[in-house]
Order: structure tokens, then sequence, then C-alpha cells
């Protein structure tokens, strides 16, 4: 099966006399590239295609109406360039400028060319250019602006694991709310904060939800940390006009372009979830729209209060809060939820760790002993010895016994974290309490009649 990606981007006619609607719709029309686009203003015309593989193959439809792989995004944009005459193009990293004949100034507009004058150097502006200081400082204020969030709450669905949001709320300092919700997790952060600038793992689904602040509501949908899509329930681009006589391309910018294809991508990393609902909550009003993407999600209505500011993020029921805290308590934390299996390894790795090193730790002692006092005897043999070589091994003694007593502390350090750690206690609860309903659930289905049953017989 063709895996489809939506690629987007803009034509600028420089010439309405050359570069008009009709051009736009025809050339389409003509190389069957299926797309979604129209005329925005100022002679510019918003395009989206779908590509696949590295090559960014577009997807056309042949003579006998079957959508199949055409020529690569660079190739098309090439011929656009070739065909159309006069226009600027900027499609997903591909970037091209027509030819321009600019030909003689008109009188009226002679004030307005900037006059320059011939120096040393050539040709240099008469204007005097900007302090270079003042210029870095409107930078650096540009960049500062570019990266303000709104103080409004924001909700996360993203496969960061568990073990990793101590220390991310403790970094950030944005009290969060954390629910498990199948192979991911649902994050409620009462601010936003940008992932890609963390030093922490970088999440490969991420999904973030604002409905307050400016330009809200706006959801953004991150796959392999690299290309993210935006939806702000403004609509979707039409489809083009010669697609609307061909249901086959009707149905294929319905489900790889526009709405479609986010909603796709939001339901790609996660074990439910319907792209239908999805797509119909996109499509939907501004003012609904977010609540029925939370219910299309499979989240609770108390989701949308939070975002909504009707319930602070700590309010949320069924949910574990990670808040300011010092780092060396985000640690303790972290370390209590990786053994505990809400981790980044593997959790059956944990559980060999926690039956060799931590259910034993008379065992564990014991052994740890024993090396130690290896460690000893040959590092007081090695002290006593007056052979040159001698210091090699009181190099090998001195390391046994670090290595035992660095286990002993360590495993202990890890015993007090677990024992400390609330969280870890009630996902335990959590666990044993799952697991007696399975036990209970495989009893009945095994005896045929459900406990009640057998009480009345």
């Amino acid at each position: 099966m063709t895996m489809w990606r939506p690629v987007s981007g803009d034509i600028y006619g420089l010439d309405e006399a050359l570069f008009n609607e009709e051009a736009f719709q025809s050339f389409f029309k003509e190389e069957g590239v299926l797309a979604r686009g129209k005329h925005i203003e100022n002679d510019q015309y918003q395009i989206e295609l779908a590509v696949t593989g590295r090559r960014r193959r577009v997807a056309i439809m042949d003579e006998e109406g079957y959508v199949i792989p055409g020529m690569p995004l660079s190739e098309l944009v090439d011929l656009m360039d070739t065909k159309l005459r006069k226009v600027q193009i900027v499609i997903d990293g591909e970037v091209r400028y027509g030819d321009i004949d600019l030909g003689s100034v008109a009188a009226d507009v002679e004030e307005d060319v900037a006059f320059f004058k011939e120096g040393e150097e050539g040709l240099t502006s008469v204007a005097e250019p900007e302090d270079e200081e003042e210029e870095e400082e409107h930078e650096e204020a540009e960049n500062e602006e570019e990266h303000e969030y709104p103080d409004a709450p924001v909700l996360m669905l993203t496969d960061f694991a568990l073990a990793e949001i101590p220390a991310l709320a403790a970094v950030t300092k944005v009290s969060m709310a954390v629910v498990p919700h199948g192979n991911i997790n649902v994050i409620l952060a009462a601010k936003p904060f940008d992932v890609k600038k963390l030093l922490f793992p970088k999440p490969v689904f991420h999904l973030t939800l604002r409905t307050q602040g400016e330009g809200s509501p706006l959801l953004t949908v991150s796959l392999d940390n690299q290309r993210t899509h935006t939806w702000t329930w403004d609509g979707q681009l039409p489809i083009l006009d010669w697609m609307l006589e061909h249901e086959s391309a009707r149905e294929f910018a319905d489900e790889h372009l526009g709405a479609g294809a986010l909603a796709r991508r939001c339901v790609l990393e996660i074990d439910d979830g319907s792209t239908k609902e999805v797509r119909d909550a996109l499509l939907s009003s501004k003012v609904l729209g977010p609540a029925f993407f939370i219910q299309a999600m499979g989240l609770g209505p108390e989701f949308l209060d939070v975002l909504e500011g009707r319930m602070e993020v700590t309010e949320l029921p069924d949910a574990e809060i990670y808040e300011k805290s010092s780092l060396s308590k985000a640690i303790r934390e972290t370390i209590a939820l990786e053994i505990s299996g809400h981790g980044v390894a593997r959790p059956k790795m944990w559980e060999a760790y926690r039956k060799v090193f931590l259910e034993r730790p008379g065992l564990l002692n014991a052994s740890a002993s024993i090396q130690a006092a290896i460690g000893g005897s040959v590092l007081v043999a090695a002290l006593q010895s007056k052979n040159k070589k001698a210091k090699w091994g009181a190099g090998a003694g001195a390391l046994l016994m670090v290595n035992a007593v660095s286990r002993v502390l360590t495993t202990q350090f890890i015993q007090e974290s677990l024992e400390s750690s609330e969280k870890v206690q009630k996902l335990t609860e959590a666990a044993a309490e799952q697991a007696r309903v399975e036990e209970r659930a495989r009893l009945q289905s095994e005896s045929g009649s459900s406990p009640e049953e057998r009480a009345d017989e």
C-alpha cells in the first residue's frame, strides 16, 4: 500500500495577464496532478499535493482513472517553472523564480526607485546602514517573540515514557497532569513549552491542542520530530476543478489531503482512534471543533474543562500530577518509575533486575561482602609485595571493593526511591487490581457462569 503524505506551498503570479486562475487550473489538469488549492490574494495561489517515498513522487491520475505515483516533486516544480510564465514557486523546500522582463520604469514611480552611488567597493546604497548592534538586538527580539507562548493550558498526546515526565516538569517548571492512554501518554500542561528545545529523548509522535490565546484553537501534529502539520479550524482548501468529475480523485483528496491527511496522522501512532471521527471534528466549527476532537481521540470532557480554564491542571481526576520540584526529587521519581517498568527500557529487563537485586537483598549483601573481602585481600597482598607489577593487583583489588560497595549503595538508593514514590505505589496497586480483574474474568469464562449465578444455584 502506498503511503502518501501532504506537502503544501504557494505559487505567486508576477503578471496577471500571464498567470491567473485559468492557467493555474489548466496546468494541473493537463498533468493529472491531484491537489487542493485556490487563489488567496494578491495573485497568490496556495496549493497542497500528496507525495510518497524518498523521492517525493507526486500523486497523479492515469488515463484509466487510477491514482499512481508520478514524477518527483522537484521535477514537477521544474515543469511548472517552464510552462508557467512569470511565477515564483515555493513548495516544501522547492523554490523556483520565474524569469522577469522588467522593461522600462514608469515616470510616476521614478521617485520610488532607490538611488545608488558608485564608490570604491562598487555600488552602495545612499542610505546609511543600521548600526550592527541595533540589528543584532532587533534579531534577538524577533527570536524571543517567535518563541513566546500564551499562558494557557495545552493538551499533549505523546509517546514520552512516564519516567521522563518528572524531569520534564522540573526543567520546564510547568505543572503537568498525566493520564496513560493506550500506548501513549496524555499530558495536560499548565502552559506550552517547546519539546524540541529540551535535552530529552525526542518523541516520535507529538500532538498538541490549545484552545486559548492568540490564534486559538490550534492543533499541531509532529511525526518523527521532523514534519509538523498545523490546523486552525479555518477549513481546508477546495479540490481542483478537474477533480470534481472523477469520484476516485475526490475520495483520494478526502483521505490523503486536507483534514483527512491530518486525521490519519492523529491516529497513526495510537492504538485506538477513528480517522473518520477525527476528520469530522477537524471540519466542524472553531467553537465546537476542539470538543469534538477530544471526544474523537477517546478522551473525556474534563480535558476540555482544563483547556478552557474551568478546571485547574492539578484537579484533573485519575491523573498523576507532576509539579515544579527540586532536581534531586525528580531524579528519584524518574529512577523509581524506570525501575518499575514505566520508562524507556523494556519492562522485562527491569523485572529481571528487581528479582535479582531488589527482592533478595540478603543475597545481594552476601555476594557484595564476599566480593569486597576478596578485593581487600588482593589489595593487602599487593601492597605487601615488593614486585613492581604489584600495583596492577592493588588496582584490581581496589576496583573489586569499590564495585561491591557502589552496587550495595545504588541498590539501597533505588529501593528507597521505590518506597518513597507514591506514584509507583499507586501504579503498582492499579496493575495488581487489573490483574485480579483479568483473573476473575478468566475463571468465569472457564466455569461458564458468573459468581452470582453459582450462588443462586
